[in-house]
């Protein structure tokens, strides 16, 4: 069972949640990434974060809408992605009449959780 969470537009550059979505590789269990990210005490980490709580809540929710029993210490992280979004861009008055463009760069987090228990069914063929 495969579950998703989307943050989008969220007020952060990519490259600074980049940092945070890197240290948690394809198949670390889901609660020791929230773990480890909750000590981390920056903007992007609390943003990542808060998507993984999203995927894990997403799971826990299709699976009581179709009757399954889940665990979810057994949940992994399949895939964080980290995307540009659309910047706002301001300006800041310079000398002469001129002005600098100032651009606040947005980004779009999705993440991917998986339980583990139907990984190793599908690969079984169940």
């Amino acid at each position: 069972m495969k579950s998703r969470a989307i943050e989008k537009f969220i007020r952060v550059s990519q490259s600074k949640v980049l940092r945070y979505s890197r240290e948690i590789p394809p198949g670390t269990l889901l609660n020791d990434a929230i773990n480890r990210l909750t000590f981390i005490n920056t903007k992007g980490a609390k943003v990542v974060k808060k998507a993984l709580e999203s995927a894990k809540a997403n799971m826990i929710n299709i699976a009581t809408t179709h009757n399954i029993d889940v665990d979810d210490s057994t949940f992994t992280v399949e895939k964080v992605s980290v995307l540009k979004a659309p910047s706002y861009r301001r300006l800041r008055p310079r000398g002469r009449g001129h002005a600098d463009i100032i651009q606040k760069r947005n980004s779009h987090i999705v993440v991917e959780v998986s339980d583990e228990r139907s990984k190793k069914g599908e690969a079984r063929g169940n």
